[in-house]
C-alpha cells in the first residue's frame, strides 16, 4: 500500500499548529520531508513536499517546486504561484527552520600546521587560510570567511600555536557564550539562550587578531534564530566573551 504523504503532511501540521511548533512534532516533519525526497515522487508529492518547504522557511526551493508541476491554466494556482516568487525574493532559504538534530553533531576540527597559512597579496600584516577550513561554535567555517591581522612588532611564526589554540577555545565555548548572552542581552531581546540557540547559530566570518599589546582578539559575524534579520556581533578578548550585541 503506497504511503498518503499529503495526508502525512496535513497531520503533523495540524500537530505543530496544535502543540506550539514543539520539538517532536518539528521531527516528524523533517523526517518526512527526508522521507519524501528520497522517493521516486509523483506531481502530487512534489507539490506536497512543496508544502513542507514552505511551512519551514525554504521558500526558494518551495517556489522552484512548485513551478515546475503545476496547471498554469488553473487561476488558483497561478496566483499561489505569485505568493511563493515573492516569498523566494525576499526571503529565499535564508530565514528557516532548522533540524537541531543534525545541528547537535560534534563536528571536528582539523589539525592545523604553519603551511596552512600564507599572507595576504595585498596587506603584508595580514593572514589567511589557503584552503583548509576551520571550525567556530562548532559549525564549519570556510577558510575564506577567515583571517588574522597581526599588529605591533609580532612575527606571525611567534604566535602560530598561541593562534591554533585560541581556534580551539573558539570551536566550542559554549557554555561561556550562552551565559553571557543571558547576561547581556536577555534584558534587550526578551530571549533566553540555551543549547538551542547555540546549536542554531550560524557564522559568516571571523576575524582573529594580535593586538598592539600581544593580546589575542577576535570579531566574530554571526546570526541567531531570535533576530534573524540581524547581523548578531561577538568579540572575545584571550579566553573571554567581552562584547556582545545585534547590528542591523
Amino acid at each position: 500500500m503506497e504511503k498518503n504523504y499529503q495526508k502525512e503532511y496535513i497531520d503533523i501540521s495540524t500537530e505543530l499548529r496544535k502543540s506550539n511548533s514543539s520539538k517532536e512534532s518539528l521531527y516528524k516533519l523533517f523526517d518526512l520531508l527526508y522521507e519524501i525526497k528520497k522517493v521516486n515522487r509523483t506531481k502530487s508529492e512534489n507539490l506536497t513536499l512543496s508544502n513542507i518547504y514552505t511551512f519551514l522557511g525554504f521558500h526558494q526551493s518551495a517556489f522552484e517546486l512548485y513551478k515546475s508541476n503545476i496547471d498554469y491554466k488553473d487561476r488558483k494556482v497561478t496566483k499561489k504561484l505569485y505568493t511563493l516568487e515573492q516569498k523566494a525574493k525576499s526571503h529565499g532559504n535564508n530565514f528557516i527552520t532548522k533540524d537541531i538534530r543534525k545541528l547537535r553533531k560534534k563536528n571536528e576540527q582539523i589539525k592545523l600546521l604553519r603551511e596552512d597559512f600564507k599572507v595576504d597579496e595585498n596587506e603584508e600584516n595580514k593572514f589567511l587560510l589557503k584552503n583548509k577550513d576551520i571550525v567556530i561554535f562548532n559549525k564549519p567555517v570556510k577558510h575564506d570567511k577567515f583571517e588574522i591581522y597581526m599588529y605591533g612588532d609580532y612575527k606571525f611564526e611567534d604566535y602560530i600555536t598561541k593562534i591554533i589554540k585560541y581556534i580551539s577555545w573558539l570551536e566550542n565555548c559554549r557554555n561561556v557564550l550562552i551565559e553571557f548572552y543571558n547576561s547581556e542581552l536577555n534584558e534587550q531581546t526578551e530571549e533566553t539562550a540555551n543549547e538551542d540557540w547555540f546549536d542554531t547559530l550560524e557564522i559568516f566570518s571571523v576575524r582573529i587578531i594580535v593586538g598592539q599589546n600581544g593580546k589575542l582578539f577576535s570579531e566574530i559575524s554571526a546570526g541567531d534564530e531570535f533576530m534573524s534579520d540581524h547581523i548578531l556581533d561577538i568579540e572575545t578578548e584571550e579566553q573571554k566573551i567581552t562584547q556582545m550585541n545585534y547590528d542591523g
